[in-house]
């Protein structure tokens, strides 16, 4: 990652970024103050890129920040509302993280007429994944106790040569082949973006995997498809491929800072099909990655040995549309209640990293407290429509399954504060 970050300056490889809605209004030098405060508690927040002769480089602490470059405030337009948020988190998330301090910064999005504040944080990828970065979230706003280090790197387990054969075919076979492209994003790039959110309460995409035995990534993938194919159309006879990111971590890593994750590819379901079929062929797909630590340890065998000088190409691959229409990744739990300056924080809503030139649909799945959050970032207009497709395809899958929601409080909630949409 961090040779293609170098290679391509302007392309961000930045984990989906978070938006934070508050209830309460902190100032920007009280979100300084905060933040510092807890810069100073967690040294992991001070770790930065150090070189070493001969070898790669290699993420330290380091000491102490300079605040006024990390945090920063974002006025939005006179009388913003939920469309100008949304087109603030998208430019924010077009933003390159540099990599000459620690990789992260947050954003205090203000309305001066309302008096409204919003959080969104950001980090480089070169830094951490999804799962690292809910854990910084939790080291900067959460309660103290829940940020306490945990244990490192984990050296234990089973490495076998069917295993590591298995991971290596499992890898081959998900990149042959072509992916269709979609026709709603084959236009020409205008530099147009948008964001959108579909909230729903996490019990309810339990409840619909536990009845076709599927996880809730692949509720959340199943959905995905439906509403790709509701919003647009393939172009091509391939399918549609998406790029998933499978989390490579051994049991008690989830509070390490760094990478541990594979991508892979899932050919979504688009096609006329029941909801039976479109799970199975879902699942067929993720179930290899289900098979405990030890798959993990295969993985990530693999994924630690692609020599740097191929980093790049590696990278760029899955964000080619030829190779993968959709770029999808869940990034798990924040570890809650959350608290900003002395403002709760009600909702977490990922924002997926718009990229130069990247046609493809990008989403991410978050869960905050009891509320799974989809964000949607697209080259085009449209964002906000395909949210709600998506959670639309949850309610199909519901009923399909013979489930009857009860209220969903949680998202309720959510929507009494600000709109999700």
């Amino acid at each position: 990652m961090l040779d293609f970050q170098r290679a391509f300056p302007t392309r961000p490889v930045s984990v989906a970024g978070c938006l934070l809605r508050l209830s309460g209004s902190p100032d920007l030098d009280q979100l300084r103050t905060a933040v510092l405060e807890r810069v100073q508690a967690y040294p992991a927040l001070t770790e930065r890129l150090v070189a070493r002769r001969g070898r790669a480089p290699r993420w330290e602490p380091g000491g102490t920040i300079d605040v006024t470059r990390h945090v920063r405030e974002h006025q939005l337009p006179a009388g913003a509302t939920e469309d100008d948020l949304r087109a603030a988190a998208g430019r924010l998330s077009g933003t390159v993280v540099p990599l000459d301090a620690p990789a992260w910064q947050v954003d205090l999005l203000t309305s001066p007429d309302t008096g409204e504040v919003q959080v969104m944080f950001r980090a480089s990828h070169v830094w951490l994944d999804g799962l690292s970065q809910n854990r910084v979230l939790t080291l900067l706003f959460g309660e103290r106790t829940a940020a306490e280090a945990g244990p490192g790197w984990v050296r234990t387990g089973t490495l076998t040569p069917g295993a590591l054969a298995a991971a290596a075919r499992r890898q081959a076979t998900s990149w042959a082949g072509p992916s269709a492209e979609l026709a709603a994003l084959t236009g020409p790039d205008d530099g147009c973006r948008s964001v959108g959110w579909a909230s729903v309460g996490v019990d309810r995409l339990r409840a619909v995997g536990q009845a076709n035995g599927a996880s809730v990534n692949d509720v959340y993938l199943v959905a995905l498809g439906g509403a790709l194919a509701a919003w647009t159309s393939p172009v091509g006879s391939s399918p549609v491929q998406g790029v998933v990111s499978i989390s490579a971590r051994r049991p008690g890593e989830c509070a390490v800072l760094g990478n541990a994750f594979v991508a892979t590819r899932v050919a979504l379901p688009l096609e006329r099909m029941s909801a039976a079929e479109r799970f199975e062929l879902v699942c067929r797909q993720t179930g290899p990655y289900k098979g405990g630590s030890n798959v993990s340890l295969a993985d990530r065998f693999w994924s630690d040995r692609v020599p740097a000088r191929f980093g790049r190409r590696t990278i760029g691959g899955g964000q080619e549309v030829r190779r993968a229409a959709v770029n999808s990744t869940n990034v798990g739990s924040i570890a809650g209640p959350l608290t900003v300056a002395g403002a709760p924080v009600t909702a977490a809503m990922p924002v997926p990293a718009a990229r130069e030139g990247r046609r493809q649909v990008l989403v991410t799945l978050g869960v905050f407290g009891r509320t799974a959050t989809a964000g949607f970032t697209l080259p085009a207009p449209g964002a906000a429509e395909l949210a709600d497709r998506w959670l639309a395809e949850v309610d199909d899958l519901e009923r399909t399954a013979g489930i009857v929601p009860a209220p969903d409080q949680a998202v309720a909630t959510l929507a009494a504060g600000s709109a999700p949409h």
